[in-house]
């Protein structure tokens, strides 16, 4: 199928952005001073707690951006026209593509220091984003018709119906996913927290940057004392965060047979029968009774949604002027850079794309018969 003008339009814009990053990127410095390292087991928890603060907050951060995109693009018709194009490319991207221009490009706007985290951050966010963002839109997208009229009947607002339809409609998929987000960082975490781009290097200390130091000096204890480090922080995360969630979550799920192994977590059930949390509870109870009245003033009870809102349309012109905008600085800046093209180059660019066409249709080795790949045929049927 070939790509029509919005994938063309939105490759124009992806094109004009990194253009802009990468201009930014020729002022950025040459280096980052790198921190004072040490390979000891007295620094391991700090390093172990920078890089989880790092990954908490590339967490948040793609946990907001899911929560707006995914939202647009499943209740704005014509948003999701663009958005999710967009979000497809952009997950097509390599994680490891966006360091450059974004470390880079930072450089020249912040101070080095800052810029290396903020990069580290982006980065991590890069791992975790995606899956979330396309769960949270397919689970708004299934929600039961039933259950939206339920709602529409009980008169809820935007607020309500994120609370008691949308956020438990996909609770389990959000858990899950997020899981997977926490892996894939701590995957590129050594990545994150150390990066060279040419003659540029930026290190943050941090467990992923602890791991690759041990590694480059051979100092093969401390290596294993890093793994294990990581190891147990997985671990920690696993039994009382995602475990817990997990069996609060199974009461979320909508199923006619009882499931056979429910997940259960010892964490939950010792939180469940502590004073202390039942306090939390009723504190945190009372603050969402508040929050709900407060809102309740301000926002009008929902219809289901029937194409966009009123209140949309603003964005809808101010996204396509802001598209409109990228893909002619793309054009632009595309066109400068043909510009410093010079006929010798053209001259060659040509030569080479002529032999690899004339590599492509050479004859096969039944001779002059054509070339060694024959047209399809259309298919009758037939096996």
């Amino acid at each position: 199928m070939r790509p029509g003008g919005g994938e063309w339009g939105l490759l124009f814009a992806l094109g004009g952005v990194l253009a802009a990053g990468a201009r930014l990127a020729a002022e950025a410095p040459h280096t980052l001073p790198p921190p004072d390292l040490q390979l000891s087991l007295l620094a391991l928890p700090g390093y172990t707690a920078l890089s989880l603060g790092r990954m908490l907050a590339a967490y948040l951060l793609s946990l907001a951006f899911t929560l707006v995109y995914g939202y647009l693009a499943a209740y704005i018709p014509p948003a999701r026209q663009i958005l999710l194009p967009l979000l497809d490319v952009l997950q097509s991207v390599p994680i490891l593509s966006f360091m450059p221009v974004v470390l880079l490009g930072l450089s020249a706007l912040f101070p080095a220091s800052l810029a290396a985290e903020l990069a580290a951050i982006v980065l991590i966010f890069t791992s975790q984003v995606w899956n979330l963002t396309f769960a949270w839109y397919q689970s708004l997208t299934t929600i039961g018709q039933e259950l939206r009229e339920a709602s529409t009947i009980f008169r809820f607002n935007r607020w309500l119906r994120l609370k008691w339809l949308e956020l438990p409609s996909a609770a389990i998929p959000l858990i899950w996913n997020s899981m997977m987000s926490w892996a894939g960082g701590f995957f590129f975490l050594m990545a994150a927290e150390r990066y060279s781009v040419g003659s540029r290097n930026f290190q943050l200390p941090g467990l992923g940057s602890f791991l690759q130091a041990a590694a480059s000096a051979g100092d093969l204890p401390m290596l294993v004392v890093g793994i294990a480090a990581l190891v147990l922080l997985v671990v920690v995360l696993d039994q009382l965060l995602w475990r817990p969630l997990l069996a609060w979550a199974e009461r979320f799920k909508v199923e006619l047979v009882a499931t056979a192994l429910p997940p259960t977590s010892w964490f939950y059930d010792w939180l469940q029968g502590s004073a202390l949390w039942r306090r939390f509870g009723r504190w945190a109870g009372a603050g969402n009774e508040r929050l709900d009245s407060w809102l309740g003033r301000y926002l009008a009870p929902l219809d289901p949604p029937n194409g966009a809102a009123p209140g949309c349309l603003p964005f809808l012109a101010g996204a396509r002027v802001a598209i409109v905008a990228l893909i002619a600085y793309g054009a632009f800046l595309a066109f400068q850079l043909l510009q410093a093209v010079t006929p010798e180059e053209w001259a060659g660019i040509c030569t080479v794309s002529l032999v690899f066409g004339a590599g492509k249709c050479r004859p096969g080795p039944q001779g002059a018969r054509g070339p060694s790949h024959s047209p399809p045929r259309p298919h009758d049927g037939t096996a």
